[in-house]
């Protein structure tokens, strides 16, 4: 997605995967890797379910407007997952779709809008986390065909939810404060009940904010919902992991913070990074949040706990 292009108003039905398959991919040619890594992932994937039953579906004018749905990926937490629609009328199997996929957080989120695309198969999910403090977050359900016209709005379900970076990166010592000078300074301590402090010759003290565990996640586009701006503190969880032929960090960040903190695991390339992220580093960037219902069964409550996942 350019980012002209991301400037229009309403959720764009019509987009594609080009920009999550970049996440994976160190090469400008995306076509030779989506043809590479989605034929190994037919040839070789080990892992395989369908839709319980035909589902709506718009392929083009050459195909059912109903049809079953097979997923197939590699039994590995970071792997590539494929849509193919079983085509019975015309007796051959599409390809549907291809994008990452992570096996990640559990989350339990109160689905507030269903944003279904163009093809039908696929969608982005709006909902709110944390309970009466509800933040909003949107993201991609990367197995939205399995539930087409069981998901209930108002409901909370619990979803494993991940995030992929377009831009990654650990912010500079030098970005780690903000200075309040002068009247400024003077104000915000009036406002906050604090003792005013001036240097020796008579001169406000600034005040100082450290930056190190901001956790800000601000969506970008509203036809993009699941593209967000982050900085998040590196929850002690750092990891190595390797797929598709190039080196990622595996990190926990945080996408929400109460009382307790969502924290996500966020898959990033190593290529982005200017300085190797350590645990309790600030990490800022955009990514694409993602996931799938892991129960969909509702739950009483929007009740997040912070774990610690093996992913």
């Amino acid at each position: 997605m350019e980012e002209e292009n991301k400037k229009q108003d309403g959720f764009d039905a019509n987009q594609g995967h080009g920009n999550h398959i970049d996440c994976l991919s160190d090469t400008e040619n995306t076509a030779e890797f989506i043809s590479t890594w989605l034929a190994e992932t037919i040839e070789k994937g080990n892992k395989a379910f369908a839709t319980p039953e035909p589902v709506d579906c718009d392929f083009g004018d050459d195909s059912p407007k109903r049809q079953k749905i097979f997923y197939i990926s590699k039994d590995e937490p970071l792997h590539l997952m494929v849509l193919i629609g079983a085509d019975e009328v015309n007796k051959r199997n599409v390809v549907v779709s291809g994008y990452p996929e992570f096996d990640g957080a559990e989350v339990a989120v109160k689905l507030t809008d269903i944003h279904e695309w163009a093809a039908g198969v696929e969608a982005t999910l709006e909902g709110e986390v944390l309970g009466e403090a509800a933040r909003q977050i949107a993201f991609f359900d990367t197995r939205y065909a399995m539930n087409k016209g069981r998901y209930e709005i108002g409901k909370t379900y619990k979803f494993r939810l991940s995030a992929f970076a377009y831009r990654a990166d650990v912010l500079p010592e030098k970005d780690r404060k903000y200075y309040m000078k002068g009247q400024a300074a003077i104000d915000y301590r009036n406002s906050t009940k604090q003792e005013q402090q001036y240097d020796k010759d008579g001169n406000p003290e600034p005040v100082i904010f450290r930056m190190e565990e901001m956790v800000a996640y601000l969506p970008r586009w509203n036809n993009y919902p699941d593209d967000a701006e982050f900085q998040s503190p590196v929850f002690g969880r750092r990891r190595s992991i390797s797929a598709f032929g190039i080196s990622f960090w595996r990190l926990d960040i945080a996408i929400a913070r109460e009382d307790e903190e969502i924290v996500v695991p966020l898959i990033a390339k190593k290529s982005l990074f200017q300085t190797s992220p350590k645990a309790h580093d600030p990490v800022r960037g955009i990514l694409w949040l993602q996931g799938y219902c892991q129960d969909l069964v509702p739950v009483e409550a929007n009740g997040n706990e912070r774990k610690d996942q093996d992913g």
